[in-house]
C-alpha cells in the first residue's frame, strides 16, 4: 500500500503520521526514531531553555536519522519579535529543517517569518474557527484536534468525527486529524473522512523511546477510556477556560510499552490488512 497524501508529499515522510508536542521533556531521541521509521518526528522547541540546548537537540536528531523532521513552537503567551522562538526558528532553517508546527495565539507575524524562510507552516488548533483563521493567515495546513485529544483543551472543541465531516466544506488547505488516534483503524478512518495525515501524542508517550517517566507511561497503560472519571477529565466542558490534560482517549488501545518501530509497524500492518479485506469484499 502506498501511503501518499498531500501532507506526506509536503513534509517528505513515507507515512503521514506526525508526532504531537509535549512540553517539559527533550524528545529528540523519540523524534529521531519516529522519522527514521518513516513517520514524521517533531521536536518540541519549548522544552529547551537556551539556544545551545535547542541546536544540540537538532544535531542529535540529524545524527540518528537522515529522514526529515519538524519543529513545534507552542506557547501560552504571544510569540512577539523578542521571543526566543525567533532565534530558534533561524537555527532550524540554518540546520535544514523544512517544516514548522505552531500552536499559539496571535501567531500571524511568526507565521509570516516561517514563510519568508521558505518553510512549510502547519498550524495546530482545537476549534474549527481557529482552523479557518489559520488558513486565512497563510498556513500551508492545519492540525485540527478533536475533543478526544489531550494537551491544552478548549471548552469549545468538537469531536474528531464532527471536525472531519465538516473540515472539507470549510477549509481548503490540507487538514491533519488529531484527537484520540492510536491505531491502524483510526488512521484509516481519518483518511477516509478527508484528512491528509494524522497527529498523535499520547500513543507515542508510552513507547520505549519516550522521555516521560515510567510512572506516567504506566498510568497511560492502566487508564480506562470507559471510566466515568477519565471521561470527565478528557471531555472538557465544566468551565469556560482552557485546561491541560496529560493524556487522551488514545489510551483505549495502549496496553504495553513497545518501541517506536514496533508501534508504527503495528499501525501500518493493521491498516493495510484492513484495506485488503475491504477490497476483497467488493
Amino acid at each position: 500500500m502506498i501511503w501518499h497524501t498531500k501532507i506526506s508529499e509536503m513534509i517528505g515522510c513515507k507515512y503521514p503520521i506526525l508526532l504531537g508536542a509535549f512540553a517539559g521533556y527533550d524528545n529528540s531521541i523519540l523524534t529521531a526514531k519516529i522519522s527514521d521509521v518513516g513517520a514524521f518526528g517533531v521536536l518540541t522547541a519549548s522544552a529547551f531553555e537556551t539556544i545551545d540546548e535547542f541546536k544540540n537537540a537538532i544535531l542529535r536528531i540529524k545524527e540518528e536519522t537522515k529522514n526529515p523532521f519538524g519543529i513545534n513552537f507552542s506557547s501560552t503567551v504571544d510569540i512577539n519579535p523578542d521571543h526566543i522562538f525567533y532565534k530558534y526558528l533561524k537555527i532550524a532553517q540554518d540546520e535544514g529543517v523544512k517544516t514548522i508546527i505552531t500552536a499559539a495565539s496571535k501567531i500571524e507575524t511568526f507565521g509570516k517569518q516561517i514563510k519568508e524562510y521558505g518553510l512549510n507552516w502547519i498550524h495546530k488548533v482545537t476549534t474549527m474557527r481557529h482552523a479557518i483563521s489559520g488558513e486565512k493567515m497563510g498556513a500551508d495546513a492545519v492540525i485540527l484536534t478533536g475533543l478526544e485529544g489531550g494537551g491544552l483543551k478548549s471548552p469549545n472543541q468538537n469531536t474528531f468525527l464532527v471536525n472531519m465531516v465538516n473540515a472539507k466544506k470549510l477549509i481548503n488547505i490540507p487538514v491533519i486529524a488529531s484527537g484520540g488516534l492510536s491505531d491502524g483503524k483510526s488512521i484509516l478512518a481519518a483518511l477516509v473522512l478527508g484528512a491528509e495525515g494524522v497527529h498523535m501524542c499520547t500513543a507515542f508517550l508510552a513507547t520505549f523511546e519516550s522521555p516521560i517517566p515510567d510512572s506516567w507511561k504506566e498510568k497511560i497503560i492502566a487508564a480506562n477510556c470507559f471510566d466515568s472519571k477519565f471521561i470527565q477529565k478528557i471531555y472538557h466542558f465544566e468551565k469556560p477556560e482552557p485546561k491541560y490534560v496529560n493524556m487522551s482517549m488514545a489510551v483505549g488501545t495502549i496496553n504495553k510499552i513497545i518501541t517506536v518501530k514496533e508501534f508504527i509497524n503495528n499501525i501500518i500492518n493493521e491498516a493495510e490488512i484492513l484495506v485488503k479485506k475491504l477490497c476483497n469484499n467488493k
